[in-house]
């Protein structure tokens, strides 16, 4: 339990003040502990880097399996993953991406997570496919490869400063959905829009 919120700890500095510039110490005084402490969990930060970025992409997976064995269609699938992965957005900011360059084990890792990534797309491509909500006549390798370059949205340049990250990624997930639905699929992805509108004009 220790090691899991010194994670979540890690991430929100690394995320907040950059990877480079959050020292062991510092992670160790926002945790209320000692740095020997900090150390018999972690060898080092860039250990710790990892195995943050670990945990992360271990909670994708579990919710995503968790999704699978659901009744949801590949629409459904994709909208309440991203859902899952923009609970803290501020973990995907531009100065721990920056950063990560870095770290040649966490850059590697995540170069791992980018295969995966890209399978997870295929096959939730062909289920859409299957059940008619995306249109078959799409080169879905090619889409694969396009959802791949628009998951970079994850940290946006300034270009969109004047809008908020989720905003920014909302919009490219819907764009992107939107392009590639069958009429089937638009009807479940507009329920989807209807329901984020709503939400937003009772908070």
């Amino acid at each position: 339990m220790v090691k899991t919120q010194i994670i979540i700890m890690a991430l929100d500095l690394f995320s907040q003040y950059g990877i480079k510039s959050v020292s062991m110490d510092d992670i160790a005084r926002n945790m209320g502990i000692s740095k020997r402490t900090l150390y018999s969990f972690f060898d080092d930060k860039e250990t710790l880097l990892v195995e943050s970025l670990l945990y992360l992409n271990q909670q994708l997976k579990q919710y995503f399996k968790e999704l699978k064995k659901g009744t949801y269609t590949a629409v459904d699938i994709i909208i309440l993953f991203h859902q899952k992965a923009m609970e803290r957005p501020r973990w995907y900011s531009r100065k721990f991406y920056e950063d990560l360059k870095r770290y040649p084990k966490a850059v590697e890792m995540k170069n791992g997570e980018k295969e995966e990534f890209t399978e997870v797309c295929i096959s939730l491509f062909d289920k859409g496919v299957k059940e008619g909500v995306f249109q078959k006549e799409v080169n879905f390798e090619i889409m694969a490869l396009l959802a791949k370059e628009q998951f970079k949205m994850l940290h946006p340049s300034k270009s969109f400063s004047k809008h908020s990250n989720t905003d920014v990624y909302n919009t490219v997930l819907f764009t992107f959905l939107r392009g590639i639905c069958t009429d089937k699929g638009r009807v479940i992805l507009d329920s989807w829009i209807r329901k984020k509108q709503l939400n937003i004009i009772q908070n």
